[in-house]
């Protein structure tokens, strides 16, 4: 089951990886897709986050299958992702409530720590920081790994196929019954 798991997860990897770089042209709004639909994650969406990031990639401008999948990219991270959000705000801004230790630590404290200032400065600073340097990476690069990096997925996604038994059919072809 584990093993299933796994693979399943591979396989929506390496299908979102083909996707984003299948886009041949307009890197700049490839880029910005990408990066709008990345920083999703780093605000309290309650599993929204991947619809949101297609449609705030969309309204600004960006490329919308890129924006799904930077919100897709990071999606099972959203607990590191607070958790850096409270640490850049606790440096940024103090917070308001003092937790020492683990029996600091009551519905109060939890409420103060997550949503008050300092959680909205560190989540500002993480979106404007890490949504610029995506941005800026993925423009600058994007021409430069494409080909090498569909190639090799194409290749590795064949290869997975072939290995665990997911064969294609054409309309002459029908599989065994």
């Amino acid at each position: 089951m584990l093993k299933r798991a796994w693979l399943t997860i591979e396989r929506c990897f390496l299908f979102n990886v083909i996707r984003l770089f299948r886009i041949s042209r307009q890197s700049e709004r490839v880029a910005r897709g990408f990066a709008l639909g990345l920083i999703v994650n780093f605000l309290p969406t309650f599993g929204f986050g991947v619809v949101f990031s297609g449609a705030l990639a969309r309204i600004f401008g960006g490329n919308m299958i890129a924006g799904f999948v930077g919100g897709a990219s990071l999606s099972l991270a959203w607990p590191l992702l607070f958790y850096i959000n409270v640490r850049v705000g606790g440096l940024l801004i103090p917070p308001s409530v003092a937790v020492e230790g683990l029996e600091d630590v009551t519905e109060k404290t939890i409420s103060a720590l997550v949503w008050g200032k300092t959680f909205l400065v560190g989540a500002a600073f993480n979106v404007a920081f890490f949504g610029m340097l995506v941005y800026l990476l993925l423009r600058l690069v994007y021409h430069q790994i494409r080909p090498p990096t569909l190639a090799y997925f194409r290749h590795h996604a064949r290869d997975h196929q072939r290995r665990f038994g997911r064969h294609r059919f054409t309309r002459l072809q029908r599989p065994p019954l």
